[in-house]
């Protein structure tokens, strides 16, 4: 059993050194929870004395990566808070009408057990992207390599499901071994990993070939020290594409600071990050018939002037905008989407249309 009476001073060393190596804060649960962590791994590797410990920590860097792990909390549940999800559906919805290829890659940041991803997957499924031939991708990334094991299982126990609609288990879920397995086949793969978000060298292959359209990262600042949440900001915008979302932990609003190309916005209650909606190109892979004559260059014919709105084009614009002015948003997007959408099966779009769509987000 530690003490910090016995060992204060080297415990206090090890905890500032996990704290600057991982993100952590010296709170007092986050000490609590580190002399846990200290103490299972003590344990199971027949050690007596924490500085026995500490020594094997300085002749195996490695070690850090078993034990902290242990000091993190690894609750969850499916569908928390379930407005994040249902804002980022709505989001992903518009967003896929302007994106410039039928791509999306998510990756959720502290996936931990799995409730995240598998949310994640629920939600994109029934999105309806996939069934239009879009190829859909999840990833996962924590720290805690007993966590990514457990969520590669798909395995959940009832209490894991209490906070999931009835409808959504029957649906979603299979009875297995006294608990519930995911139903994995039918949503979008999810490829899940250990690593470090603070450390590159950590990471996998599929997260260095960023970017991603969605990112969760919610309760990666939790107890964390000044610094953490700067890094991790840098770390996030370098993972973000340059059309994307970030949704982190109600009130967790890191992404601050000088963000000219991030806006934080809100919707339904729910805060969120946008990086760059109005450079949405619809389209970008469309080949002109110039084009394929060979009659000009593919950077010249980005660079020709729109071809003019057709009456009906103008009628759904005109329509929009006394919609907005009535301030009757809902039906305004739904006209904005119908016109886009219309546009966009011709290979083109016009800037009033998508103006128009992005005030609705201001």
């Amino acid at each position: 059993m530690i003490t910090t009476d016995e060992n204060g001073e080297l415990f206090n060393s090890l905890t500032q050194k996990a704290s600057a190596h991982f993100g952590a804060a010296a709170t007092p649960l986050g000490r609590a929870r580190f002399m846990e962590a200290l103490e299972d791994r003590q344990a199971k590797l027949n050690m007596n004395s924490l500085a026995e410990y500490a020594a094997l920590l300085r002749r195996e860097p490695s070690e850090w990566n078993r034990l902290w792990p242990a000091a993190l909390d690894s609750e969850g549940a499916f569908w928390r808070p379930a407005a994040q999800f249902e804002v980022a559906r709505e989001l992903i919805a518009e967003w896929s009408i302007m994106a410039p290829e039928r791509s999306l890659r998510v990756l959720s940041l502290g996936s931990g057990r799995g409730f995240e991803s598998c949310s994640l997957a629920i939600m994109l499924e029934e999105s309806g992207l996939r069934a239009k031939n879009w190829q859909v991708e999840i990833f996962g990334l924590d720290l805690n390599e007993e966590a990514v094991n457990l969520a590669r299982t798909a395995q959940f126990t009832e209490r894991d499901m209490e906070w999931l609609p009835e409808s959504a288990r029957r649906k979603w879920f299979t009875p297995r071994g006294g608990g519930w397995r995911f139903k994995s086949a039918l949503a979008p793969p999810v490829t899940l990993a250990a690593g470090n978000v603070y450390d590159s060298e950590t990471w996998p292959e599929w997260m260095k070939a960023a970017p991603f359209e969605l990112i969760f990262c919610r309760g990666l600042t939790w107890e964390a020290p000044p610094k953490a949440p700067r890094l991790l900001s840098r770390v996030v915008r370098s993972l973000l594409a340059p059309t994307g979302f970030v949704f982190t932990g109600p009130g967790e609003l890191f992404l601050s600071g000088d963000l000219s190309d991030l806006r934080l916005e809100e919707r339904e209650g729910v805060a969120y990050y946008r990086r760059g909606l109005n450079r949405f190109k619809a389209n970008r892979s469309h080949t002109s018939k110039k084009e394929k004559a060979g009659r000009t260059r593919p950077h010249e014919a980005e660079e020709a002037p729109l071809p003019p709105m057709t009456s009906r084009e103008k009628a759904l614009l005109s329509e929009a905008e006394s919609l907005l002015a009535s301030s009757r948003q809902d039906e305004a997007r739904a006209m904005l989407v119908e016109l886009v959408s219309d546009q966009m099966d011709r290979g083109r779009s016009q800037p009033e249309a998508l103006r128009l769509l992005s005030s609705l987000a201001e």
